[in-house]
């Protein structure tokens, strides 16, 4: 109970985070050009018969630029059950994710970079897992409808895996790429790699493929592909998590 009361502790922090950030960026003088944008998506799978499958997936994103400043915000989570509305019911997800990431232009490529991210999921024995760190980032491509970037800087990590606590600090390596085509559709890339700096045999790698199809100025659709790889999972669980989620995107 308390493991769960500290993760949606974790991830209540990020959004009341967000919120304040929000409200407070909103009220600065520089007002015509601090606009807000970002999407919310939802996605719901039934079944009833020979399957009887429920999955609930949900995020929200909120960014904005000014100046040579960038800010984002967001969190998303799954909620699956098996033989749903049975006596054998049992869960397939269970898992909440929030983060937030601030860039501070020093050129027109160059950065450095602040990221804060909470993770709790029950099928990966994941009871908590916060990384918070600096980093030096570039814009090999930056344009209106193209962006490459890189991060390089260390993370420290404060997480508990089933009954084991572990803090330690690592090197968090972030890759993305994203394309957007001129009718509001897009697609991209990103990896990130997290070796202990004292072990590197012990290691995270989150990695992420979408693409998004716009029906119009406020509707789309997305299709995610991710993979999280744990080197050293919690006792009794897999290395891999793998999952393909399809959802309705609203923008605002």
């Amino acid at each position: 109970m308390k493991i769960k009361t500290l993760t949606v502790s974790i991830v209540a922090f990020l959004m009341v985070a967000s919120v304040i950030g929000w409200a407070q960026l909103a009220r600065a003088g520089d007002a015509p050009t601090t606009n807000w944008n970002g999407n919310v998506a939802f996605g719901l799978s039934l079944a009833r018969g020979n399957a009887n499958t429920f999955l609930l997936n949900a995020r929200a994103l909120a960014q904005r630029a000014w100046e040579q400043n960038e800010l984002k915000f967001g969190a998303d989570g799954q909620y699956g059950l098996n033989n749903w509305g049975r006596s054998n019911q049992t869960q397939s997800a269970n898992s909440i994710h929030g983060f937030a990431d601030y860039k501070r232009l020093l050129t027109d490529r160059f950065y450095l970079d602040l990221n804060v991210d909470g993770t709790h999921d029950d099928l990966a024995a994941v009871r908590y897992r916060l990384i918070v760190g600096p980093a030096a980032g570039y814009y090999f491509i930056k344009s209106d409808s193209s962006k490459v970037n890189l991060e390089v800087g260390p993370s420290f990590i404060d997480e508990r895996l089933g009954r084991d606590n572990k803090s330690y600090v690592t090197l968090r390596v972030t890759e993305r790429a994203e394309h957007a085509f001129n009718k509001g559709s897009k697609i991209w890339e990103q990896v990130d790699y997290l070796p202990q700096v004292d072990d590197f045999s012990n290691y995270l790698v989150n990695s992420e493929v979408g693409a998004e199809a716009a029906f119009n100025t406020r509707l789309s659709l997305r299709v995610v592909a991710a993979d999280k790889f744990n080197s050293r999972p919690a006792a009794g669980r897999k290395e891999n998590d793998i999952t393909l989620i399809s959802a309705l995107v609203y923008k605002f």
